[in-house]
């Protein structure tokens, strides 16, 4: 029946996504609860896997999931992953956090400096690439950039690469550029 209501949803009926978000919405929580060990962020990371689901075009899902076989095991997995991805997010800001504590003790003036010359450089950059960079530091995902920005995640990826060059050669080259301006 399951697999059913997959070929179904692959192919378009949205609505047989629900036939499967029934028995599969519990056990996937309790999948994700228990690496986030928090029932809210489970049920968020849960919740936000169907609704992804939902908003993949007809197309997308063919090709992604045209061949998938086991439906709970294909969720369980995207779910386990969700919920890794989620925690590795929460501990590097919470590393950052406390790095940015302790530098903030140490050396502010030096700190502020370099923000300042990292503003300038970012804001060197074109006006569509500042907006990508800003995202991705604000710590939103390929994906959801992607989604913002109307292009595919390989662009946002591509586009970011790009950035993050033009961001270093004008960092290294900071010193040229302001004393060209002089």
């Amino acid at each position: 029946m399951n697999n059913d209501d997959w070929r179904e949803f692959i192919q378009g009926n949205n609505h047989s996504l629900s036939r499967l978000y029934e028995p599969y919405f519990q056990p996937l929580l309790f999948v994700a609860l228990k690496y986030v060990r928090n029932t809210e962020i489970a049920q968020d990371i849960t919740s936000e896997l169907f609704l992804s689901l939902l908003e993949t075009d007809v197309r997308t899902r063919n090709e992604k999931w045209g061949e998938i076989k086991n439906v709970k095991a294909f969720l369980s997995t995207i779910i386990k992953c969700r919920a890794i991805d989620y925690i590795k997010i929460e501990q590097n800001r919470k590393h950052i956090i406390q790095n940015k504590h302790l530098q903030n003790q140490t050396t502010n003036d030096s700190i502020n400096d370099d923000l300042e010359q990292l503003s300038y450089c970012i804001n060197k950059l074109t006006s569509e690439e500042q907006e990508i960079i800003k995202l991705h530091l604000s710590g939103y995902k390929n994906q959801e950039i992607a989604q913002n920005q109307t292009y595919t995640e390989k662009t946002i990826r591509n586009k970011l690469s790009l950035s993050r060059k033009k961001l270093i050669y004008l960092w290294n080259n900071l010193i040229f550029i302001l004393l060209w301006q002089l």
